[in-house]
This record gives C-alpha cells, structure tokens and sequence, in this order.
C-alpha cells in the first residue's frame, strides 16, 4: 500500500478502464473526465473540480501510477468547461464518454447540469461523482438499483437537508448571542435558478423548524445591480438576510447590502473566510459564512491544512468556495480502492457494490466516508462569524449533520 503526500492511504490499483468503454490504452493510460464551470456565473464552485482532479491524478502519476492485474497504469485526465450551461454539460458528457472513452467523470455542480448528464452517464456504466447535493431529489431505490439510470451515480455531499439544518443551527448558534433580541425573522436572497430553487427550500424549512419566520427573495442569476431587491428586503426588517448559494454573486450584492444598511446581521453562504480576509471585507455587524464542507481560511483540522497548501501550491485560485474542491478530492481514491478490491478492470457493477461497502478516512470529514444506499455520504460542515469591524478574526463551529429532516415548529 502506498501513501501519497497527504498521507492518505492508496491501495496498489487505480482507476481502471470498465467494460466497453475504452478507458486506458496499451500504454496504460486511464482516461477519466471532468466537466465543470470554469466560465459562466458558477465558476467559482466550478473551477475547484478541475483543480481537485489535477491535484488527486498529479499525486497518484508522480507516485509511480497504480499497478492493476500486474499491469502499471496512469491517469490521463480530460476537462471540460460546461460555461455554467446546461447544453454545454450535455455535449461535454456525451463526448468524454462516446469518442474520449472515459471510464469516470466528476462534476457537475448544478443540479439540471447532473441530472442530465446521469442520463448519459447510466447507461454506459461510466461512474459519475457530483458534488450537487440536490441529486437527493433523483437518487431513489428504484434509480440507483442495477439498471437504474443513477446506478453508476454517487452524491459526495450530504442530503440537503442534513446540510441546511447543520448550517443553519451554526448560523444562529453564532449570530444570536451578537444581537439584544432573538432570531425571529430571516430573509432567504437566492439566485432564481433550479439549484437555487431546490437548496433554499431546504434551508427555508431548517430556519423554519427553529421557529422563524421565513420570507424568501429571489433574482435573476445574473444580477450585478442587487439595490431594488435589497430595498425590498430592507423593507421586511429581518434580523438576518442569508445570501444563498452563489459566492460569486454574494460578493457582489453583500457589499450593496452594507451600504443600504438591510439587515442588523447576515450569513454567506460558500463564501470561504479566507476570501473575506483576503478581500477586506468588513461590517459593524455580524457576519456569518460557511463552507462547503470545511474552510481554505480557517482550516477544522491539520489534514484540511495541508490538503490546501497542497491545492493552492499547484496553482488553484483562492476563491471564495475553494473548499468545494474537497467534494472531489477523496473520491479519486475512494474510486480507486473500489478498484483494486474488486481486482477486474471490467466489471463496473461490482466496483458500485465495492464503493457502497466501504469506509474511507479522506480529508473532507474527520470521521470515514460511507454511502448510504442512495449512494449519499453524510459529513459535517463548518460555519464561521466575522468580529464586527474585522476582516480577519473568525470564530468557527463545525457542525454535526442531524439524524432526522427538520419539521416546523
């Protein structure tokens, strides 16, 4: 067994080719994909993918490649900017998969853009591993079963739900000892597309179940003037005005919302304290933001630290969700152990069977990765808060996933 420079255990075989698909040629190369937002208005999330999957196959080719059947193999990787639009996402499938011969691919992040791809994907039993938790809404025992379309699919984020409520929970646990009353009302800003329909209506239902009243604000993806909708929201007097999910436009309409005095607080979601740090951000009031899973700017624990060091010293941008690229990292080697414990390079369906056995100590959760049978993983997320008029003092929680989705009180 050899150990990469994480030092996260990687078994002697690596991603190998499946079944009709081409995967690796005679020299040895292991073709897998990667289709991912590195332009359009989800680029932030987007490009973490791209940088994730060049850090995993750089460790793994510079530890000799992976040997399989007595065989050494490599990686060979294949990206693809899907422009944060749907066509695009689908061509980029259908390509990597019918003429490049993939036998993986990571991504995507928006929940139309996977979902769709799934349907490529599926039935040409090329495994599929998307950090867009709103796959909940497909992953289901009738399309994960052994000829499902979703078969081959795998969620490396929580259920939404267990997401919302732990964020949530860290949100108000942070802010309400910061304001002379208790949280009564929040506002839920969120860009009007599918992603941003299905995640607010998880954490409308979270801030719900700890007794708030909710109203939910919506714009258009592509906003870049946030004041008519922000005045509207001033106009609600929330006790906090959560930015949800896009980092790239809350960076743009959070300062607006300062300047217009909206909220006595406010949480942002995906946006990374290092990336409020390093673009000196500040306000008089509580600010609240999260990761996804775990903070670039304010690591939980020694193994996220290095992972970053590592990520950032390879050329990967600071942004605002950086962390988003550990919803891929560990999945190159939870792939990879799947393959050689199966010990073929041609049986897809046991390499599923293999995956949903395991129990994987990565980096992304301080305690080992498991899917359940909808092919979900469950891990903490970790919520941190702004001093008022600091850009650079952080108090951060990570928060445990509930056991059970939140009802209203």
């Amino acid at each position: 067994m050899k150990r990469l420079g994480l030092g996260l255990p990687l078994a002697a075989g690596v991603l190998v080719a499946l079944a009709g698909q081409a995967a690796f040629a005679e020299d040895g190369e292991i073709k897998v994909g990667v289709v991912a937002a590195e332009s359009g208005s989800f680029v932030s999330a987007g490009n973490t993918i791209a940088a994730a999957a060049k850090l995993a196959t750089q460790q793994i080719n510079d530890a000799g490649g992976i040997k399989v059947g007595g065989k050494t193999y490599k990686f060979k990787l294949f990206i693809r900017d899907d422009r944060t639009d749907v066509d695009t996402a689908i061509a980029a499938a259908r390509e990597l998969v019918n003429d490049v011969g993939v036998s993986a691919i990571w991504g995507t992040e928006s929940h139309d853009f996977s979902v769709s791809m799934g349907k490529i994907t599926g039935p040409a039993k090329v495994l599929q591993f998307s950090g867009n938790s709103s796959l909940g809404g497909v992953l289901s025992d009738e399309t994960v079963a052994k000829g499902g379309w979703l078969h081959y699919a795998f969620q490396t984020e929580p259920q939404e739900w267990q997401r919302s409520t732990s964020t949530a929970k860290g949100v108000t646990s942070l802010i309400g000892p910061k304001l002379d009353h208790p949280i009564k009302h929040s506002v839920v800003f969120v860009g009007n597309d599918a992603t941003g329909q299905y995640l607010s209506e998880n954490y409308v239902k979270a801030l719900q179940a700890q007794g708030e009243t909710v109203d939910l604000v919506k714009y258009p993806p592509d906003t870049t003037d946030f004041a008519p909708l922000l005045t509207r929201v001033k106009s609600l007097n929330p006790d906090v005005v959560h930015f949800w999910y896009n980092g790239d436009s809350t960076l743009i309409a959070f300062p607006q919302a300062l300047k217009l005095g909206v909220a006595p607080s406010y949480f942002l979601f995906g946006v990374d304290p290092g990336i409020y740090k390093e673009r000196g951000l500040k306000a008089d009031q509580p600010v609240t933001m999260s990761c996804v899973p775990v903070c670039w700017g304010a690591a939980p624990f020694s193994a996220v630290k290095d992972y970053f060091e590592k990520y950032f010293a390879l050329g990967a941008a600071k942004g605002p969700q950086s962390s988003v690229s550990l919803l891929y990292y560990d999945y190159f080697f939870m792939y990879a152990k799947a393959l050689e414990e199966v010990g073929t390079l041609d049986d897809p369906d046991a390499v599923v069977d293999a995956l949903l056995k395991m129990q994987y100590q990565g980096v992304v959760s301080a305690v080992p990765l498991t899917f359940n049978a909808h092919h979900q993983v469950t891990f903490a997320t970790e919520v941190c808060l702004a001093d008022p008029g600091s850009s650079d003092k952080f108090k951060c929680a990570v928060e445990q996933p509930p056991a059970a989705a939140p009802t209203a009180n």
